[in-house]
């Protein structure tokens, strides 16, 4: 059953309101963010990738420094993820509506 476009975008509002409500309610600031990593547990050392989500959720918090200080890639990663992201989701709302 083919979905309206009213409908996807609708949709993707409320899915992304609740996604929100979510991220933002998830601490930053526990201590087991710091033992998720098995390559710091193995080795002992960072990561290339370590204090990313703390970094994305630290960005959803509108806090930018702390987010530099978990890892300074994020500026680089955070927005190609958001771009990607929204483009599966324009894909999903847009260009599968030929297909139906």
């Amino acid at each position: 059953m083919a979905m309206k476009l009213q409908t996807k975008v609708l949709f993707f509002i409320v899915f992304h309101v609740m996604l929100f409500i979510l991220l933002y309610s998830i601490p930053i600031h526990l201590d087991i963010w710091n033992k998720i990593c098995l390559f710091k547990q193995l080795t002992g050392k960072n990561c290339w990738n370590c204090g990313m989500t703390r970094a994305f959720l630290s960005i959803l918090h509108f806090d930018f420094s702390m987010a530099y200080q978990y890892n300074h890639k994020v500026f680089l990663v955070f927005p190609l993820t958001v771009g990607i992201y929204l483009y599966s989701w324009y894909k999903f709302i847009f260009l599968r509506r030929g297909r139906e």
